[in-house]
């Protein structure tokens, strides 16, 4: 990596997580056992903090996924030992893999691409990655990316899923109706399967043949359905002609899943308290709701819930009574909550503004005078502890935040005893954000019209920072603000504050995100029991076991292990290494060995051996088998909203001048026991190490082009001799394509080819005022640029070309500054040019 860029990025890491005992003051007297708890709470996680920057999260089976990873860790030795990305796409409907890639991580970055097969369902997955380090037998670092898959091609049977009216059902029944067309003729005597999620992945609830209407009826036991189980996915066809289709089965008459929040933790007798609370339907989603406050059991307040699903409302309890909540909503059962128990001795504790950008205010209210201690603190270093007294009559107290770092802070009061008493989160300078400042020359372009783009980067005081970050440009319908991917909000709030409504421009100043930010560290940041759990803390909790995930395998002679060592030539693109094995013949391979080209695969083989001796290498591929063990274990968020119809329809998206696209059709040239396979450089006259067998080029003539991975007829035959372009020393060059050479398998036992570890590849922008002819292009990312630097002392500049989509595209800028991450995007419109 670049001299320059690797200092950069200590100095960002530095800044980003550096040791908050840089700030921390000794105003009130702790305790030795309460600060070395502390500590070691501190200690149990110190994994560094992984965030992927995907080009988009709503694709379409043959189109590629760009993605920068960045792995944030204050220590620069410990990102070091991540040399490794892996990369999956897993389905949410039964967490199996549909694709999966390697990709070499350097000083904390990765870059990469990956192509989505044409055999891949349209419907949600996640995008889940990991590095090879593991703690404890789990990924140091880990992140995951909720995604939409669709589909440009018209699916091979038009299905549609309703439930009947209620009317035409049996008591305590659901029947549902499905509909299987085929150029609007029914389809007869298709095989249906039916699933409900919650109920084991290979379990099958019923199943059933289409009659010669086309329809089947499914009834189902109202009992049979519940919050965790309501997603019913109906498999109709089979082979070639098979599809699928699912629909949110009503919870009817469900409980609302209600929580109530008291600002500080506990209700107190006699001292106002701010209560936030949360409600959610049956199948997990935020609920606009009112409800009717009840004091032994009369009415004596109204309050309600956001579009977020989360209210505030305030309440002094008195001594003796009982305070509930009852709703009253059509398809919801009339319920009556009982809101938490109010204590007869307490502290309540209230922040004025948790956003609060200079210093943070603190009302704090007592039954009794006492001596406490406050103190601010991430539940890993204390930052700022003081002692005060209260009284019945309360307190009003203001901490300066100047020496805090940015992000979430705990307020936690400890009574004489060093007790909890009260605790709360705020965000500390949450108005001291870097800020992106993106300026596109147009607001409105042409077709395949020139876009120049201008960054600039500062503080929140308007100074100029460096930096360096992706830049993505997508069609705006492509990003979806309910699947988030910011880098901003994923590392102050996302990966702290589980389970958040989803909400667009999350981390936006305005005073409706105040108001909902505010809002949410109340009921999201609520932490009653962290407390006790950092006191448990023991010296154990801290000793991890770490382990990198690495390629090993092993040589065998006549399928016995080997009796003397033996030497193997690794070859990837145009590096060849020797590997040893030991006097077994098990050996391990080293990652930066088996780096290839995008999608390529390396050659192993055994030095100096004749080809017919028997023998054979056998690898092992970790990440295959941890890949699916880690996604066995993963649960995702059903973001499905409550529908009563469906279509499979729904998964398709139209392409543009309603330009549809034929299923792709794999034709083998070669079958039985032989195979193609690439041979480096220096083995026959200089070859391209490219495969025959996979290898195209675009109507630019680029070979393998991540813009352009598919396109039936944009395709050129490829052949031995052909001139394509690649891209060598920094832009793309004319080169002769080699072709490549054929083998038989059972002659090469000692020879093997294995997907590697691959390095990133270029973003082709087409430049439109050279390319005048070009063919249509409707790929919905028209610019993609990983690892652009930020300069402090001058603007930063790009350009790139609009193609033939119209309507409205969006920029997109996030990574690393000197002092802290970042995220800005942009919007601009493209129209027909006239003529």
């Amino acid at each position: 990596m670049d001299k320059f860029i690797f200092r950069l990025i200590s100095c960002i890491l530095f800044f980003l997580m550096a040791s908050p005992a840089l700030f921390a003051q000794d105003e009130a007297e702790l305790s030795d056992t309460l600060v070395a708890k502390m500590n070691l709470y501190g200690l149990k996680d110190q994994s560094p903090v992984l965030f992927v920057h995907f080009d988009k999260n709503i694709y379409t089976n043959n189109e590629e996924i760009w993605f920068t990873g960045y792995l944030i860790s204050s220590d620069i030795n410990k990102v070091k030992e991540h040399h490794i990305l892996s990369v999956s796409l897993i389905s949410d409907d039964d967490n199996k893999i549909a694709t999966q890639a390697n990709f070499i991580m350097d000083g904390g970055l990765s870059f990469g691409s990956m192509y989505i097969p044409d055999s891949v369902s349209a419907g949600n997955y996640h995008l889940v990655a990991y590095t090879d380090r593991l703690v404890n037998g789990k990924p140091s670092a880990f992140f995951k990316q909720a995604v939409t898959i669709k589909t440009t091609n018209q699916p091979a049977l038009n299905l549609s899923f309703s439930i009947l009216d209620s009317t035409q059902t049996p008591r305590g029944k659901i029947r549902t109706v499905l509909t299987a067309k085929s150029k609007e003729l029914p389809v007869i005597a298709a095989p249906v399967k039916y699933k409900l999620n919650g109920t084991g992945r290979s379990a099958v609830l019923a199943t059933g043949k289409t009659g010669v209407t086309g329809e089947h009826i499914l009834t189902l036991d109202k009992s049979q359905v519940s919050p965790a189980g309501h997603v019913l996915k109906a498999d109709v066809g089979d082979g070639k002609l098979k599809e699928s289709i699912r629909i949110n089965l009503p919870v009817r008459k469900a409980k609302a899943a209600i929580r109530f929040y008291p600002e500080g933790g506990y209700l107190v007798n006699g001292k106002t308290s701010n209560i936030g609370w949360e409600a959610k339907s049956p199948n997990g989603e935020p609920l606009t709701i009112r409800g009717i406050l009840l004091k032994n059991g009369k009415p004596v307040d109204t309050i309600s819930t956001d579009s977020y699903g989360m209210g505030l409302f305030k309440l002094a309890p008195q001594k003796g009574a009982a305070y509930q909540v009852r709703l009253a909503r059509a398809g919801m059962a009339d319920t009556v909550y009982t809101l938490p128990k109010a204590l007869s001795q307490g502290v309540v504790l209230q922040v004025v503004d948790a956003l609060s950008p200079d210093s943070i205010t603190i009302k704090l209210q007592s039954t009794r005078q006492q001596q406490v201690k406050i103190l601010l603190h991430n539940y890993h270093e204390i930052f700022t502890s003081l002692e005060e007294e209260i009284y019945p009559e309360g307190l009003v107290t203001k901490f300066a935040l100047a020496d805090l770092p940015r992000g979430l802070t705990m307020i936690t009061v400890l009574d004489s005893l060093e007790r909890p008493c009260a605790e709360r989160v705020f965000f500390s300078h949450f108005d001291k954000r870097s800020v992106l400042n993106l300026k596109t020359d147009n607001q409105e372009y042409d077709i395949r019209q020139k876009v120049k783009l201008n960054i600039k980067l500062s503080n929140a005081a308007g100074n100029p920072l460096s930096g360096y970050v992706s830049v993505a440009c997508v069609q705006d319908n492509r990003i979806s603000y309910k699947q988030p991917n910011n880098i901003e909000s994923y590392y102050y709030l996302m990966r702290q504050l589980h389970d958040m409504p989803a909400k667009d421009n999350l981390m936006g100043d305005e005073s409706t995100n105040r108001a909902y930010l505010n809002k949410l560290l109340l009921i999201k940041g609520w932490s009653r029991y962290t407390w006790p759990e950092m006191i448990k803390a023991q010296m154990a909790d801290t000793i991890q076991q770490y382990r990198n995930l690495a390629y090993n395998g092993d040589v065998t002679f006549s399928n016995k292990p080997l009796k003397k060592p033996i030497d193997l030539s690794a070859i990837a693109d145009t590096l060849a290494q020797i590997v040893h094995t030991d006097s077994s013949g098990h050996f391990k391979m080293n990652e930066r060995s088996m780096v290839t080209p995008a999608d390529k695969k390396m050659i192993l083989f055994i030095n100096g051996k004749a080809k017919t001796a028997p023998y054979v290498i056998h690898i092992n591929n970790p990440f295959e088998e941890f890949t699916q063990k880690l996604a066995d274990t993963l649960t995702f968020y059903d973001g499905v909203t409550t529908a009563s119809a469906g279509s499979n329809e729904d998964f398709v998206m139209e392409l543009p001048n309603k330009i549809k696209q034929l299923k792709e059709v794999q034709i083998k040239a070669v079958k039985s026991n032989l195979f193609y396979e690439s041979l480096p450089r220096f083995t026959i006259e200089n070859d391209l190490s490219k495969n025959e067998c996979g290898d195209w080029v675009c109507f630019n003539n680029i070979l393998n082009c991540g813009n352009h991975p598919f396109g039936n007829n944009r395709f050129q035959p490829l052949k031995k001799g052909d001139i394509v372009k690649v891209w060598r020393g920094g832009q793309y060059v004319n080169e002769v394509y080699r072709g490549c050479v054929l083998h038989k398998e059972k002659e090469y036992t000692s020879m093997l080819q294995l997907k590697g570890i691959y390095a990133h590849k270029e973003f082709y922008v087409v430049d439109y005022d050279k390319e005048k002819d070009a063919p249509p292009d409707y790929q919905s990312t028209i610019f993609w640029k990983y690892n652009v630097p930020l300069s402090s002392s001058a603007e930063t500049n790009l350009t790139f070309f609009t193609n033939d989509i119209t309507g409205p595209f969006k920029i997109v800028v996030q990574g690393l500054t000197d002092e802290d991450v970042v995220y800005g995007e942009q919007t601009f419109n493209v129209k027909k040019k006239l003529p």
